[in-house]
């Protein structure tokens, strides 16, 4: 197993030196502003400037490379990096003439180039009006001119009425689709030598059959001659063989790892296990995206081949960010609750676990937001074209939201909590759970209950879980007959006895009403308790006394209820049942 870490590992660096050292651009001042955007005020100054830039770059690749055979060593030296960078910034700002707003933005560097690199061939092969007779400014002001045509040709040069490059004169958007199709047309035509323009020849084959961005490596010399190359579906035998051999080591790392970091995390504490599950993703966006610049910048793979990978590998990272995102939030989330005092029956605990789900749901939208833009997908419009749908969803969805808005109420006001014996939406029981849509209520017949937190929170809520004390509020029925001598007699030996009753409060007893048959005692008091248990107890043990004094009158008890004023032995459990029936006659 360490012999395998060291390998991978190994592996690693050497091709993380390679890449570093291969594709880095010493500083370079340069005479002329590369911030400066070529002039495109005109078809005359747009076509230009595109031509100019392009034989420029092409002078300076072909420069760089002859020096480069010449010099010894691995890697470019700085003359010839300083000659490839000026190459890359002539060859960006013949891009600049190219209007590419209808390609996908991951999209637009390669095929821009692609496209600029053809056009020139394209043009090359033309046979070009003098530079005089091309519209300059004076002529797009006079003559209100917005679009010119190339002699000869479908390709048009336009003015941009609206977007980033406005006032602009540039190669139009449906010019820059059709530009494979020129190419192929006329790529068997000879060069027209007679232009205003020199021509670049065998530059598009020189970019597409050798590695790396415009300059190669030095080590494409043991590669087969540009000139003597098959091209496979757009591709060179070296890069279909290469590509597949990058392909194989990255995925075959990715698993690797993978299996490995699996296995360390299943024995790590529950701290570290939430945290170093993030090195999955983490390392598996990593490998994806070194896979995708080895595809494109080292091997040079190009035309659709090479936009649909970047494509596939955009979702493919966008899905990997997202699933990276929703695991830190629940990371985050796994810590915060590992480190709260009873997690598993807190309504905090409850609010976090829920609220980092939803902040991870969140995140992995702005990704697939994020994504789509860049993959060239518009998701607004999509979105805005549910129309009436969009009602119907809505309504669909907001018992959900109301749900969840009751669910925050719950937290912020704190009317109950996990453990609380309660009444709420007409249910009775213990509270079990509270989520963010609905709270489990579990009834002293052993039900579990469901009630939606939108009934809960607009629904009178009783948590006897809260109340500072329990009361004893019952209604004696004595015999008229038995009693009525002794009324006052009995009525203080009640009084007395409830006064010297440690847990009891605020005690009262009082006729209720007075007929030559019955006698009603109303009997009141608190019990200084606030445990249901002890509040029973107590209770029964007031009932006990009672009956024991009138027992000692010889007094006759009709019954012994709960009085009519307080609410109902349902909602608090009064358990003297078998004590009051031997109250009755």
């Amino acid at each position: 197993m360490r012999l395998i870490k060291k390998l991978l590992l190994q592996t690693l660096t050497v091709s993380i030196i390679i890449l570093l050292t291969q594709y880095a651009v010493t500083s370079i001042s340069l005479t002329d502003n590369p911030l400066r955007p070529p002039a495109t005020n005109s078809p005359r100054t747009t076509l230009s400037g595109f031509m100019n830039n392009m034989n420029q770059a092409y002078r300076l690749i072909m420069e760089a490379q002859q020096q480069s055979k010449r010099e010894r060593g691995l890697w470019h030296s700085q003359t010839v990096q300083r000659k490839g960078y000026e190459a890359e910034l002539a060859l960006d700002r013949a891009i600049d003439a190219l209007n590419l707003v209808d390609i996908p933005p991951i999209n637009r560097q390669d095929f821009g180039t692609e496209s600029a690199l053809m056009l020139k061939e394209i043009l090359d092969r033309l046979k070009l009006p003098p530079v005089n007779m091309i519209p300059s400014t004076n002529d797009v002001v006079s003559q209100s001119l917005t679009r010119w045509e190339v002699p000869g040709s479908e390709i048009a040069i336009q003015l941009v009425e609206e977007g980033f490059d406005v006032n602009e004169f540039l190669f139009t958007p449906e010019t820059v689709k059709r530009i494979k199709t020129f190419y192929e047309l006329i790529e068997e035509y000879p060069y027209y030598q007679f232009n205003p323009w020199k021509t670049s020849p065998g530059f598009y084959r020189f970019y597409i059959t050798t590695p790396g961005h415009l300059l190669p490596p030095k080590w494409n010399r043991w590669l087969p001659r540009e000139k003597n190359t098959i091209l496979l579906y757009g591709q060179t035998l070296w890069q279909w063989f290469g590509m597949a051999i990058i392909t194989f080591i990255v995925f075959a790392i990715i698993f690797g790892v993978i299996f490995l970091l699996r296995r360390y995390v299943n024995i790590a504490n529950p701290y570290k296990k939430v945290w170093l599950e993030l090195l999955i993703p983490a390392f598996t966006l990593w490998m994806i995206t070194f896979w995708e610049v080895m595809i494109d910048e080292g091997i040079n793979i190009t035309g659709t081949l090479l936009q649909n990978i970047l494509k596939l590998s955009t979702i493919v990272e966008g899905s990997v960010l997202a699933w990276l995102a929703f695991m830190l939030f629940n990371a985050i989330g796994s810590t915060i609750l590992l480190n709260m005092c009873q997690e598993s029956t807190s309504l905090e605990a409850v609010v976090v676990r829920n609220g980092v789900r939803l902040l991870g749901v969140l995140a992995g939208f702005i990704v697939f937001y994020t994504t789509s833009q860049e993959i060239g997908i518009a998701v607004g419009p999509i979105i805005a074209s549910f129309g009436i749908s969009s009602i119907a969803i809505g309504l669909g969805v907001k018992p959900y939201i109301e749900n969840l808005v009751g669910g925050l109420t719950l937290f912020l006001n704190r009317p109950i909590k996990i453990g609380d014996f309660c009444e709420l939406g007409g249910v009775i029981g213990t509270v079990e759970d509270i989520s963010l849509r609905s709270t489990l209520i579990r009834t002293p017949e052993r039900k579990l209950i469901y009630v939606p937190n939108t009934v809960v929170s607009t629904s009178q809520i009783v948590n006897h879980s809260k109340r500072d004390k329990y009361f004893f509020d019952q209604t004696l029925s004595l015999s008229y007959d038995s009693v009525h001598e002794e009324l006052g007699h009995i009525m203080e030996n009640l009084r007395n006895m409830l006064a010297q009753h440690p847990k009891l409060s605020e005690e009262s007893i009082s006729i209720a009403s007075l007929s030559h048959k019955i006698i009603n005692l109303d009997i009141f008091a608190y019990i200084l308790t606030t445990d249901l248990a002890e509040s029973i107890f107590i209770q029964d043990e007031i009932l006990l006394k009672i009956n024991q004094i009138l027992d000692l009158t010889g007094a006759k008890v009709l019954a012994l209820t709960v009085s009519n004023k307080t609410e109902s032995s349902s909602v608090i459990p009064i358990h003297y049942k078998n004590v009051t029936d031997s109250f009755k006659l």
